[in-house]
């Protein structure tokens, strides 16, 4: 038996498994190709003209104001544009859009954009299920995931005509006119794989480690590291609050805009009481750009310095492994890597979708035409 009839069999009955399932995180991949665009251009509704002469309230004081507006809910994040319009976004039980001139909530930010990308987000990632159901559609989905990497794989062979010329390459490399739904259906299966094959592969590749622990572990080990432990607390839960505030927000603030130049973002981790230190992290990106980010660690008794790290200085294991959280979207690539992995999750939805109708045409209309040819002979 060739290896192409090998093959073939586990690639067609992968397709068929998994097929319904890729076609989904296919299809919300697509829809969240742009989900960071998208949402910031929903965000510019929030922006304010900066008033002539009137100077940036400091962050104490927006805190400070809307308290009672926040709730009992603990504050999570502060977020801070490098944008005389923006406001400041504190993010507690809701999000609060600031405007930082009045310390006025402006409102909650465009809730019905994100929410619909964070509806497209869990069904790719757990098919929309909530609970302890999602630990059972992760494993339905990280499996999809495999059969998909296998079928790419395997897919590459297959695709390779028997007989190779450039006659016979450009067939199954280019699209052509056909005469059939059939021929047009392998056309398109064949193309569209073929010139997808390599960002599938990283894309596929890469969600692998969201799904299984043994993935994201080697991602360490190759580096030579030692995976962290997931879980892992170091704080005291039976600490007592080691700090009132003392040091401004804003005097860190100001540490940490002092950090980059052309910083676009400061966020910071709104301390716990037993917190020691303040986290900020500094990005001169869009947000999905790694490599443009830095965490800065000042210490709450007196805001000096306690830790800058930036990305490059991250050990190995860990710059790949932020790495492959933003190359999975394509975003660590920009604005070009995000459209490559939106096209590439359209050829995929395409590639399953003719990929079954050639299946249905092969092996089960003949099936039921046999059916139908025999029944009024019975």
């Amino acid at each position: 038996m060739s290896i192409r009839k090998i093959l073939y069999w586990p690639h067609l009955i992968s397709g068929v498994l998994a097929g319904i399932l890729i076609l989904i995180m296919s299809v919300t991949g697509v829809l969240l190709t742009y989900e960071r665009q998208i949402i910031a251009w929903a965000e510019t509704d929030y922006e304010r003209p900066a008033p002539i002469g009137e100077a940036v309230l400091p962050i104490d004081e927006i805190v400070l104001k809307n308290s009672d507006a926040f709730g009992e809910i603990p504050l999570r994040s502060i977020k801070v544009y490098n944008n005389a319009e923006a406001p400041v976004v504190v993010r507690g039980g809701d999000y609060f859009y600031i405007n930082r001139y009045t310390g006025e909530i402006i409102g909650n930010g465009p809730k019905r954009v994100k929410s619909f990308f964070s509806e497209m987000r869990s069904l790719h990632r757990w098919l929309s299920m909530e609970g302890e159901n999602r630990k059972f559609a992760r494993m339905i989905t990280g499996g999809a995931n495999l059969m998909f990497l296998f079928i790419v794989f395997s897919g590459i062979y297959l695709w390779l005509p028997k007989v190779l010329n450039w006659a016979n390459i450009k067939k199954v490399l280019f699209f052509r006119k056909t005469n059939s739904g059939r021929s047009r259906d392998f056309n398109w299966h064949n193309v569209l794989g073929i010139w997808s094959a390599l960002p599938l592969i990283i894309i596929i590749s890469t969600a692998t480690v969201f799904y299984y622990s043994w993935a994201n572990n080697l991602v360490y080990s190759l580096a030579g590291e030692e995976p962290p432990v997931r879980g892992q607390r170091n704080a005291n839960p039976t600490a007592q609050p080691a700090f009132n505030q003392s040091v401004p927000f804003e005097t860190m603030f100001q540490t940490a805009i002092a950090r980059r130049e052309n910083w676009t973002t400061i966020t910071m981790n709104y301390p716990k009481p037993t917190d020691d230190n303040i986290r900020f992290s500094v990005d001169t990106g869009n947000g999905g750009e790694p490599q443009k980010k830095g965490d800065l660690f000042l210490s709450r008794e007196n805001g000096s310095l306690v830790k800058w790290e930036p990305f490059q200085e991250y050990s190995t294991g860990r710059q790949a492994r932020n790495y492959i959280r933003f190359l999975h979207t394509g975003e660590a690539l920009g604005i070009i890597g995000q459209t490559i992995a939106g096209l590439v999750s359209l050829f995929s939805a395409v590639m399953v979708w003719t990929g079954l109708a050639l299946a249905y045409r092969k092996y089960i209309r003949p099936l039921t035409k046999r059916h139908n040819e025999a029944a009024p002979a019975e």
